[in-house]
């Protein structure tokens, strides 16, 4: 299993348009970097020689090749170097600016970005997509997307089929934003307040992505959201079902045993959930007897859990289903299939435990939250969370368990 404890493997560089980052526009529009898109064409830019540019392609692609396997650092302390001597190269900046967003420090893939703008601001979509997702001014935020999506427009018009199947994620990741930044707007009290022009707004650019691809399940589930943000909860429900219906067509990827079928079905803690949960030594002697009970087990049935939509999306689709839906049980179903795919994650751990709350599961919630406390924590001491995120993280918990304390002492009293 990947995610966070499992074994290192190949990822598909920035240049590759898919990554584990951390740029949600970036997986949604499947922005390329390095020397693809509208500079690739341009073999003499900037007035270089074409060895001297051929030399520059090398470098760089050997720092992605660097990125591409893990060994992130070393791959952006080449593409900052290269960036050094080839100050004033589109393609360098660029580059650069992509990786440090998917995989560097928030404010310099920002600084980077702007160098990449200012640099070339008349074509390369991805980079102002890129300033879209990360800029904490929504309106700022907003523009960039909109002049991303204008350029990738300008580029599908000139014949560039190579971003055609962006154009829905593009439209969708810009009605999203006007979407979300609305509460700035003055007047607005972000409570339902969705305003007939915005909804305007999201609905042209919906139906714009719709016509792009009529398969894509992202339209339906940013139109769940306007329905949620009007106070329609029944239509937001029907239209997020929708959009389920649309990725929610399983391959079968291996075969599992009963062993694994139990962890799938919740008998026992998601995958990883061991490594922070407590246990006895009798709890150990009896999960070692049955790990080798199970090794005899030939019973395989399918497992299906592979879908064309990202891990973001369905985590996104789980919260609104929390939101909006009466039962919890579709939400908790794509959490432990999140959770199977990346069990280091403690959002996903915390939703979960929400989710079993919601669905008045209270065991299994306090269960998870222990999981979770202990991984937030783990996750400070390694690094993979900064000290306010974990921290933030752990209050979170302790405040879902403080409500459930008080769920049952509110029973307990009404038994009495």
């Amino acid at each position: 299993m990947g995610g966070a404890n499992g074994k290192s493997k190949k990822k598909k560089s920035p240049r590759d348009g898919k990554s584990g980052g951390k740029s949600a526009n970036y997986k949604k529009t499947g922005m390329k970097g390095g020397m693809s898109g509208d500079n690739a064409t341009n073999k003499n830019t900037n007035g270089k020689s074409s060895t001297t540019r051929g030399a520059l392609e090398t470098q760089i692609e050997s720092a992605l090749t660097h990125i591409s396997y893990d060994r992130i650092e070393q791959g952006l302390l080449e593409l900052k170097d290269i960036c050094k001597k080839n100050s004033t190269n589109v393609d360098a900046l660029e580059t650069y600016a992509y990786a440090l967003a998917e995989y560097g420090d928030q404010e310099e893939a920002l600084d980077a970005l702007r160098d990449a703008a200012k640099a070339n601001p008349d074509s390369g979509y991805e980079k102002f997509m890129y300033l879209g997702q990360l800029l904490d001014d929504g309106k700022a935020a907003t523009a960039c997307t909109k002049k991303g999506l204008d350029l990738l427009e300008e580029q599908m018009k000139k014949g560039d089929a190579s971003v055609a199947d962006r154009h829905c994620s593009a439209c969708c990741a810009l009605a999203e934003q006007i979407l979300g930044c609305r509460d700035e707007e003055d007047g607005m009290d972000g409570d339902n307040a969705v305003d007939d022009e915005t909804a305007k707004a999201v609905e042209e650019l919906l139906k714009r992505a719709q016509h792009s691809d009529k398969e894509s399940a992202e339209p339906m589930q940013v139109l769940a959201c306007l329905r949620n943000e009007q106070g329609k909860k029944d239509e937001a429900l029907k239209y997020l079902r929708e959009s389920i219906a649309r990725w929610r067509k399983p391959m079968q990827l291996v075969q599992e045993t009963k062993k694994e079928r139990d962890i799938y079905e919740r008998k026992r803690p998601a995958p990883g959930a061991k490594d922070y949960a407590s246990s006895s030594e009798d709890d150990v002697e009896k999960e070692e007897k049955e790990e080798k009970d199970d090794d005899d087990d030939e019973e395989y049935t399918p497992r299906f859990q592979d879908y064309e939509v990202s891990f973001e999306f369905r985590f996104e689709t789980a919260k609104l289903l929390l939101e909006i839906d009466t039962s919890a049980a579709l939400a908790i179903e794509i959490l432990e299939e999140l959770l199977e795919e990346r069990d280091g994650i403690v959002d996903v751990w915390y939703l979960l435990a929400y989710a079993h709350y919601g669905a008045n599961e209270l065991d299994d919630s306090l269960e998870i939250i222990e999981i979770g406390e202990k991984l937030a924590a783990k996750s400070k001491d390694t690094g993979v969370l900064q000290e306010d995120e974990a921290e933030g993280a752990l209050m979170n918990f302790a405040e879902l368990k403080h409500v459930i304390e008080e769920v049952r002492r509110e029973c307990d009293e009404q038994v009495k």
